[in-house]
């Protein structure tokens, strides 16, 4: 959960005033294939009847961490279509929502072990989607919260693997480790810490089983500079422990604009032997990162591979849902207003070119890290796209900015960019992502007016039949 400094009163850097001289891939290189479209970080995975679920928490608010953004939970079924809708908390939850653990199903409920305004809390749903509750069945709010029963100190990151034998086990920040009772709602026993070989402040931890080998895996430094280092035990989840001889498995690359592969997971698709790595990436600075995914590979002797970082994704890893193209890739975009660049300003790499910019095309490049975003002084901010000629629509997908906090907007359609007809028409504030509006009709220009929310988008995606069908 440590974050960098940032310039004061901003999450992002200074103003940059020489955007002429960024190569036009600059954000698809910079930024890249995010998993998620949206600021997101600390994810846990969970592979469940097919479907994937991505806990984690919701960047992007501002002021660091003294706030988050409310609790969600995105699904995907092939790992590249994302989508979520409404809190996974009853509307009353108000309280800061960190680090939620993988979901475990235990007793006919799914359990889960977030940080709560800073401290390891455990809440219960009948469905991994929520609503979550306490374990009595009480909203969770600041009145009636209850945090875990463990020592309270520092104790952020909560992850619970169960063993083949059933017994489960808590690791949390700080290397420490203990067993859980049947009901999972407290401690069976001592806590103990593990014994890593790399010394210094750990939180992310990690704890999976795979071909007999228990791995245990834990952070080191933070922000700019994260590390990813693993110990492994070939006898049981508490040890004893032992170090490989390259035990420091994922570090920042700035060659390739990669810094701070901090707090994840590590995870396979049921059914699959490929491991992937989720991690959280620095992105531009305090609480506004965004994760990415990469394949993780493993030695004869059970030993990981260096982990190769990268930031153009991993496709889809079961069937793509999408069987229609998106007709507005590449498209010429063009909007109401854009803001102004930001440099990212960094500390331990202060020569790195790292500047965010919020051009239109950025919403229909296919990257689900880079955004347009109209200018903060913009009152009736709008998107628009041109699809080239004439195309028949089925549907459209809005990938708003701040998705969490919802949003409000009207779509139009027009043949000749002049006169317009209603597409979509949404005057309350929705909370969910993507947005989809359906409708079959033949148009070239699509409008999108930003009505309530923040005046930006990841994605915007336009579905139908290609011309050369027709």
């Amino acid at each position: 959960m440590a974050v960098p400094k940032v310039v004061k009163g901003t999450d992002v850097g200074q103003t940059d005033t020489h955007s002429a001289k960024l190569p036009g891939d600059y954000d698809e290189a910079t930024f890249g294939n995010a998993l998620i479209p949206d600021m997101v970080a600390d994810p846990s995975i969970s592979d469940i009847n097919g479907t994937f679920y991505c806990y984690a928490t919701t960047d992007g608010w501002g002021r660091g961490l003294a706030t988050s953004g409310p609790p969600v939970v995105w699904t995907s079924k092939d790992f590249l279509n994302w989508s979520f809708k409404g809190w996974s908390f009853p509307s009353d939850f108000d309280l800061k929502y960190w680090a939620p653990s993988s979901i475990v199903y235990r007793n006919g409920r799914y359990f889960s072990f977030p940080t709560l305004d800073g401290k390891i809390t455990a809440v219960v749903a009948d469905s991994p989607l929520g609503p979550f509750l306490a374990p009595n069945g009480q909203h969770v709010t600041k009145a009636t919260v209850h945090p875990f029963p463990l020592k309270q100190d520092s104790a952020i990151d909560a992850e619970v693997f169960i063993n083949n034998d059933g017994q489960a086990y808590m690791v949390w920040s700080r290397r420490r480790e203990a067993k859980l009772k049947p009901d999972l709602l407290s401690l069976a026993g001592p806590t103990v810490t593990i014994p890593t070989k790399r010394q210094g402040y750990s939180e992310g931890p990690y704890l999976t089983k795979r071909g007999g080998i228990y791995y245990y895996f834990y952070t080191l430094g933070g922000g700019e500079t994260y590390r990813y280092a693993y110990m492994m035990s070939r006898t049981s989840p508490m040890g004893p422990w032992e170090a490989p001889k390259h035990d420091i498995i994922a570090r920042s690359d700035p060659a390739a604009n990669i810094l701070g592969p901090g707090h994840g997971c590590f995870f396979h698709p049921q059914g699959s032997k490929q491991w992937y790595f989720v991690y959280l990436e620095f992105g531009r600075g305090g609480t506004t990162r965004q994760i990415y995914a990469v394949k993780m590979n493993f030695n004869a002797d059970g030993s990981i591979e260096p982990i190769k970082l990268t930031k153009n994704g991993v496709g889809a890893i079961r069937t793509n849902t999408e069987t229609s193209a998106n007709l507005a890739l590449d498209c010429n975009a063009t909007a109401s207003s854009t803001r102004p660049n930001y440099r990212v300003r960094l500390e331990k790499y202060p020569r790195l070119n790292r500047v965010e910019t919020y051009t239109p095309s950025n919403a229909v490049d296919g990257f689900n890290g880079t955004r347009w975003m109209a200018a903060a002084s913009d009152k009736s901010p709008w998107f628009e796209v041109d699809l080239g000629s004439p195309r028949l629509i089925r549907r459209t997908e809005a990938y708003f900015v701040k998705p969490a906090a919802g949003q409000a907007y009207r779509l139009d359609w027009s043949l000749d960019g002049k006169q317009w007809h209603i597409y979509g028409e949404h005057d309350n504030a929705v909370i969910c992502s993507p947005h989809r509006d359906e409708k079959s009709v033949r148009t070239r220009y699509l409008k999108l007016t930003i009505l309530k929310g923040d005046p930006g988008l990841w994605e915007f995606r336009v579905y139908g039949v290609p011309a050369r069908t027709y």
